[in-house]
């Protein structure tokens, strides 16, 4: 892992050329993706789901997910971005699991608005229901808040085009969590 994991994330991002991640599921398929020369890793719930056998539906635990994202960041030099799903729950929850992930050495925690407990996108008729603006955007000032001088970046991500409610609606919904902290949509 790099001294400063977010420092470097932050430092790969260019508008004039994105930083390229490959998602990963354990710390060896981390590291491979290393040695082939991606610039990040991203700790993917779904991979980590599915390396389990079990749908993507919130059904893994916090702590399996923070464990993975530890070993990979232990086992890489490049930053490892953390999909943390819906943020297992409300802003309470969030507020405690952020500093987990700064101390297991994630440079970005990436948190989705949809309900909780989440319903995977590609799953043929599953449930695609968004949380409020306003209580997603609790959410994102709370990791915000939480992460402290850290620098990990917040990244917050709308399902509002697979949810079918539109650009209009995802553009508004970006808008809003901008605002309320996040460091990018």
């Amino acid at each position: 892992m790099t001294a400063n994991p977010a420092a470097a994330l932050r430092a790969a991002l260019a508008p004039a050329r994105p930083a390229v991640a490959m998602a990963a599921h354990s710390p060896l398929s981390a590291k491979l993706a290393e040695e082939a020369g991606f610039e990040a890793i991203w700790a993917s719930g779904f991979e980590l789901s599915a390396l389990h056998a079990v749908p993507d539906a919130s059904i893994l635990p916090m702590g399996t997910h923070l464990e993975v994202v530890r070993s990979m960041a232990a086992t890489v030099r490049i930053p490892v971005v953390a999909d943390i799903d819906t943020g297992f729950g409300n802003a309470v929850t969030v507020t405690y699991i952020v500093p987990q992930y700064v101390a297991a050495g994630a440079a970005a925690l990436v948190m989705e608005d949809k309900t909780f407990p989440k319903d995977s996108s590609l799953r043929p008729g599953g449930r695609q229901e968004l949380l409020r603006v306003e209580e997603f955007q609790g959410k994102i000032e709370a990791a915000c808040a939480a992460r402290g001088d850290s620098g990990t970046l917040i990244v917050a991500r709308t399902e509002a085009l697979i949810a079918g409610l539109g650009q209009a609606e995802a553009l508004k919904r970006g808008e809003a969590y901008a605002d309320a902290g996040a460091d990018a949509i």
